[in-house]
C-alpha cells in the first residue's frame, strides 16, 4: 500500500482520507490521492478523484442513508450490467461501507439529438438479457415504505391524502390489466445517470436496480428526461427494435406506471422535508409530481 505524504492536498477530505486509510485496497487500484472533486448527489458523495495511477469516480455513502439501499444486490446487478456493456465496470466495491470506485468519464458537454433511441436501445438489450438481478422493485412496496415513513408527519399528510386515493384507484384497475414478466431494470433513469461519453451511452448509480415491470424504466424515463411527444415516440421505437419484443408493456400500462412514478417521487421529495432539507426546494417539486400524477389518472379513467 502507497504511503500517504504528510503534506497531502487540503482539498482532501477528511472522510475520503478515511475510506483510504481504512480500505487499503483502493490505494492498490488508484495509488496517492491528489485531487477530489466533489460532484452532485443527494444520497451519496461522489468525487472525481485524481490519484497516481489515474482518474477515478469514487462513491462513499452519505451519513444518515445507512439501511435504504441493498449494497450486496447493488454490486451483483452492477456486476452484471457492466458485463452487458451497459455500466462502468467496478473497480472496487465494498458493499458493507457503501464504497465504490470505478474510472472516470469525461461526459460530453451536449448529449446527441438522437438520445432518446439510444436510451430505448439500451434498455431493450437490458430488459431482454435475462440477467438474474437480485431484488425485487415493487412501486406499490415502495409506496408503501414511502408512505409508512411519512405517517408521523402530521404537518405533510395533507400533502399525500390525493395520492392515496390515486394509488388505490390504480390498485382497483390492476386486475384489469395484462400479464407481467419481471426483468432486470436499472430503477433510476434521471438524466444524471445516464452519461454520453466517447460516442457510447452509460448507465450509472445501479442502487436500485432490480428485478421489476419493464414500464417502471420506460414510465422513469419519459418523465425525468422530460421527452416531448416525438421523443417519447423514438424512445420506444427503439425500445421494441432493442430485442425486447416479449417483455413491451402495452401503452396503457406506461401510462398508469407514470401515475406511480410520479407518486413516488412525491413521496420522495416530501421524505426530505421530514429529513430536514430545504423545504422552499423540495415541497414545490412533490407537489409538482403530485398534479402530474392525478392529472394523468384522470386521463386514464
Amino acid at each position: 500500500m502507497p504511503q500517504f505524504p504528510a503534506d497531502m492536498p487540503e482539498d482532501l477530505s477528511a472522510d475520503l482520507l478515511g475510506a483510504f486509510e481504512a480500505h487499503p485496497d483502493l490505494a492498490t487500484v488508484c495509488g496517492v490521492p491528489e485531487k477530489a472533486v466533489p460532484q452532485a448527489g443527494l444520497t451519496n458523495r461522489v468525487y472525481r478523484l485524481e490519484a497516481e495511477r489515474g482518474v477515478f469516480f469514487l462513491r462513499l455513502p452519505t451519513a444518515g442513508n445507512e439501511g435504504l439501499v441493498d449494497r450486496q444486490a447493488e454490486a451483483c446487478n452492477l456486476a452484471l450490467a457492466a458485463g452487458l456493456g451497459l455500466a462502468l465496470p467496478p473497480l472496487y466495491v465494498h458493499p458493507g461501507d457503501g464504497i465504490l470506485l470505478t474510472a472516470a468519464l469525461e461526459v460530453a458537454e451536449r448529449v446527441p439529438a438522437d438520445l432518446p433511441a439510444r436510451l430505448g436501445a439500451a434498455l431493450g438489450r437490458l430488459h431482454s438479457s435475462g440477467a438474474l438481478f437480485a431484488g425485487r422493485l415493487d412501486p406499490v412496496e415502495v409506496y408503501g415504505t414511502q408512505r409508512e415513513f411519512l405517517t408521523s408527519e402530521v404537518e405533510l399528510l395533507p400533502e399525500v391524502a390525493a395520492l392515496d386515493r390515486a394509488m388505490q384507484a390504480l390498485e382497483d384497475r390492476a386486475g384489469r390489466g395484462e400479464d407481467v414478466r419481471l426483468v432486470p431494470v436499472h430503477g433510476d433513469l434521471s438524466p444524471g445517470n445516464c452519461l454520453w461519453a466517447e460516442d457510447r451511452l452509460w448507465l450509472i448509480d445501479w442502487e436500485y436496480s432490480a428485478l421489476a415491470d419493464p414500464a417502471w424504466d420506460l414510465a422513469y424515463a419519459i418523465l425525468e428526461h422530460e421527452f416531448s411527444q416525438a421523443q417519447e415516440t423514438a424512445f420506444l421505437h427503439a425500445y421494441r427494435t432493442g430485442q425486447a419484443a416479449g417483455v413491451v408493456p402495452g401503452e396503457t400500462r406506461i401510462e398508469a406506471m407514470k401515475v406511480r412514478c410520479d407518486a413516488v417521487s412525491a413521496l420522495w421529495a416530501l421524505e426530505q422535508v421530514a429529513r430536514g432539507r430545504d423545504a422552499g426546494t423540495f415541497l414545490p417539486f412533490a407537489r409538482n409530481r403530485r398534479e402530474r400524477a392525478l392529472a394523468r389518472l384522470r386521463e386514464l379513467a
